[in-house]
């Protein structure tokens, strides 16, 4: 029985080193200033790259290397980073001056990894304002040799005294427009689910008819500017004048007298609506958080 407990603890920890070793990130060897074995980077800007970095060394001795790779391999990127950078040990010994700006390609991720003589110079929320308003956005057009390129430049410039960049305008980013399908069954929606809201008011006796009319106030304002825009905004002052108009008209005729008692139904739907509706919430639905915490730090980043 011992030996064959031993057999089985013998198998499991030879799977998990199998598993620990298929997942390990292998460490590249350190080739130059800018290591780009993800082949992200364009030729004309590694050049500019590699001249820039190259520059910033001889003038203040402090050393910043990039590294691409395909995938840290399932480690987690500040790990990978910092194995790189023991490994590779930039910066001088005893001032520790050196900078890691590590991309991996298919996980999506990027971290920069800041030596101890350069952290008071390059802080944490430094480094993670570079990689979300100056990375992030040109990877996400695509643009993975500017990104990089404007990551460098704004690593340089903090560590020179530079304010890092502010994020790019809102107003500048393309926001993709709802597609003309979209819209059409919006207000399809809207038209019937509304319109039976409408009826009821219109046709509601007292003070139910007016309630409803104030109730939609909200739905006439934003849906329609939602779906088609400022064009759209004139939909609420045609219900705000319009509703009241319409129902003295049909007070007078022997239309809005009838149409309700001929629809016993639609009365106590629109009742039973208003009583739900009078509570200032939804009842089929709520949001709270779920009590979850969060830790850590660093300068990590993904796009």
């Amino acid at each position: 029985m011992r030996a064959a407990g031993r057999r089985a603890g013998s198998v499991l920890v030879a799977m998990w080193l199998a598993a620990t070793a298929a997942s390990a990130f292998d460490v590249p060897y350190l080739s130059g200033r800018v290591n780009d074995t993800a082949g992200m980077i364009p030729a004309a800007a590694r050049e500019r790259i590699e001249a820039t970095l190259a520059a910033f060394e001889k003038a203040t001795g402090d050393q910043l290397v990039v590294l691409t790779v395909p995938t840290v391999g399932g480690e987690p990127i500040e790990d990978a980073s910092m194995k790189v950078a023991q490994t590779w040990k930039l910066g001088r010994k005893g001032v520790d001056n050196g900078v890691l700006f590590l991309v991996a390609r298919d996980d999506r991720k990027m971290r920069i990894e800041v030596g101890y003589g350069l952290e008071a110079k390059l802080t944490d929320a430094q480094c993670g304002r570079i990689l979300d308003n100056v990375v992030r956005p040109a990877f996400q057009r695509g643009d993975f040799g500017g990104g990089i390129a404007g990551g460098v430049n704004a690593i340089i410039g903090a560590i020179e005294g530079k304010p890092v960049p502010a994020p790019p305008p809102v107003s500048s980013q393309a926001v993709p427009a709802m597609p003309l399908g979209a819209r059409l069954l919006g207000t399809l929606i809207f038209v019937t689910v509304i319109g039976v809201f409408s009826t009821l008011a219109l046709f509601g006796k007292g003070c139910m008819g007016w309630f409803m009319y104030v109730f939609l106030m909200p739905f006439y304002a934003a849906f329609p500017i939602g779906l088609w825009g400022k064009p759209a905004a004139l939909v609420l002052p045609v219900w705000l004048l319009g509703f009241p108009l319409a129902k003295l008209l049909l007070g007078k005729t022997t239309l809005g007298k009838n149409f309700l008692a001929s629809h016993p139904g639609l009365v106590t739907f629109a009742a039973s609506s208003g009583r739900s509706g009078s509570g200032g919430g939804f009842s089929g639905g709520g949001f709270s958080g779920g009590g979850g915490s969060f830790g850590g730090g660093g300068a990590s980043g993904s796009w």
